[in-house]
């Protein structure tokens, strides 16, 4: 018996259909693109792009600890994750699942693959929290953001997240720390966190930060400030940090070997290192990236 061609059994992806070349930016996601809400659809609506993503075992297990701890419960979970994987390893892709669950909060219910979530977690519904988005790559600490929209100038990753998280309201809280870019302590940071309310701060690129930064002495404020992040994270029942850090160390300048140790030492002390996807797993994740679900 003659076996069928693959193509009728199964159904390759509309573009792949259409003969129309593939953009290799289309399999990579920018997370403040989907902050902007100008991101690929792919990405950009979430029950999309739950039907795109395969649940690794580690994917779900993140999922899992960070759904229960904005649930305040702190058993079996983790107020810092630290994603360490190589390029292409599936960092942003899980920093942009937990962004759309806790902007998702319970409808997220609804999306494939989200039952799965919750059974794990022993939670019935996803907990809807703020969410604050810093992207290494894409924030200027010399130009700074806003000022043009009619909020507040902010020239550091505290200044941005404290304004994401609470308007200007939170970040005139922090305003000086900004203006003289110096980290906030814990106990200024704990000022400026939504009060009973879960919040989700994700932290993406910030070797390309510290690379740039390094001369105005901004490098060490960072790692201040992630530590004092991270430490009051710890306290809160409902606050949840992940932190992506590349690990191509041959890619590296003995600077960036230097911080990437720094940083890697200070969360894998103050939080649970994760990874994203292993070998057995690359197969489904291919098929969920290229051919559509029947």
């Amino acid at each position: 018996m003659a076996l069928k061609p693959w193509y009728k059994v199964v159904t390759p992806r509309e573009d792949l259909r259409d003969n129309r070349p593939l953009d290799a930016s289309e399999f990579a996601v920018h997370l403040d693109h989907v902050r902007d809400n100008r991101a690929p659809a792919d990405y950009q609506e979430p029950r999309r792009f739950f039907e795109r993503t395969f649940l690794t075992k580690n994917l779900t297990e993140l999922a899992a600890g960070v759904v229960r701890r904005l649930s305040g419960i702190k058993l079996e979970t983790s107020a810092v994750y630290n994603l360490t994987t190589q390029f292409g390893g599936g960092k942003t892709h899980a920093l942009t699942l937990l962004y759309h669950l806790a902007n998702g909060g319970p409808e997220a219910t609804a999306w494939q693959g989200v039952p799965s979530i919750l059974e794990a977690a022993s939670v019935k519904n996803v907990p809807h929290a703020t969410v604050a988005v810093f992207v290494g790559t894409e924030f200027d600490s010399i130009t700074g953001r806003g000022g043009n929209d009619g909020t507040s100038v902010r020239y550091t990753p505290w200044g941005e997240i404290a304004f994401q998280l609470g308007g200007k309201d939170s970040f005139a809280i922090v305003a000086k720390h900004d203006q003289e870019r110096t980290a906030p302590s814990t106990e200024v940071i704990r000022k400026f966190l939504p009060k009973d309310k879960a919040s989700l701060i994700l932290l993406d690129e910030l070797l390309n930060y510290m690379g740039r930064n390094r001369k105005s002495g901004l490098t060490n404020q960072l790692y201040s400030f992630v530590q004092n992040l991270s430490e009051e994270a710890r306290a809160q029942e409902r606050l949840v940090v992940a932190v992506s850090l590349p690990s191509l160390l041959d890619e590296m300048t003995p600077e960036d070997e230097s911080d990437f140790d720094r940083f890697q030492k200070l969360l894998d002390r103050l939080g649970k290192a994760m990874i994203m996807s292993v070998e057995t797993e690359t197969s489904e994740i291919i098929r969920r990236r290229l051919l559509d679900r029947k």
